[in-house]
């Protein structure tokens, strides 16, 4: 029997706008058309949307940001009462960083998908990956789509919630954190039951399903080196429940 001489198939070209579509209902063939093309239009994209729909509905969210500030200033004075002394200051933090939530989303969105990209690129090295970095960087910005729909899932939600309720930005989120009351619940429980939060485990299986695209790993390692960033995710969500 002799070796097919028939060309490969060539992936047909599609629009960024028909990948945009595609990467909800179609993402394995949005890895395989993307992989070797530029990080920029939907790292961009991503980028600019979260940004303009964080800013457009951060009125209706700041009770949440503000309860959170509020609570971690608590923690803060209880370990060190002397703090409270310095009030002026805490008051300016707070300007601050309301701002810096406000105006840093599109480029936090940014920083986070190159932070992403990389670190999976790395973890998928230990399941065999053949990723290149790029391809890493390329599947880590396309795998942030969902966090749009989570952005305006988001918005939605502050313009039809009672803001009594907005007790934190675990609030809104798509998952069982939110019915969780982050003043009496176990840290560690309550944080890790935000990573169950429905946006991010739908990034993370899109960045599984990148792995097994371009890096040429099988589905079992694929699957697992999902588990495996997932956790890796999870540590900042530890971090803070000690605190």
């Amino acid at each position: 029997m002799t070796e097919s001489t028939a060309p490969a198939a060539v992936a047909p070209k599609t629009s960024f706008w028909e990948d945009v579509f595609d990467i909800f209902v179609s993402p394995a063939a949005v890895f395989r058309r993307r992989q070797n093309s530029s990080i920029w239009p939907p790292m961009l994209f991503v980028a600019i949307s979260i940004g303009i729909i964080f800013f457009a509905t951060f009125n209706t969210l700041e009770p949440a940001f503000s309860a959170e500030f509020a609570r971690n200033t608590a923690k803060a004075l209880a370990k060190n009462p002397q703090a409270a002394q310095n009030a002026e200051a805490m008051q300016k933090m707070q300007g601050f960083a309301t701002a810096a939530i406000k105006y840093g989303a599109a480029p936090g969105a940014i920083i986070t998908m190159f932070l992403l990209g990389s670190i999976a690129w790395l973890v998928g090295k230990i399941f065999g990956s053949k990723q290149t970095y790029n391809a890493g960087l390329v599947v880590a910005a396309w795998s942030y789509m969902p966090r749009v729909i989570g952005a305006l899932l988001g918005g939605v939600q502050g313009l039809l919630m009672d803001p009594e309720t907005l007790k934190g930005p675990m609030s809104i989120s798509i998952g069982p954190a939110r019915f969780l009351d982050p003043d009496t619940s176990n840290p560690f429980l309550f944080q890790m039951m935000g990573r169950l939060d429905l946006i991010t485990i739908w990034v993370t299986i899109l960045l599984a399903i990148g792995l097994y695209v371009t890096g040429k790993v099988s589905k079992g390692s694929a699957a697992a080196f999902g588990v495996a960033i997932w956790l890796v995710g999870s540590l900042p969500a530890l971090r803070a429940a000690l605190m």
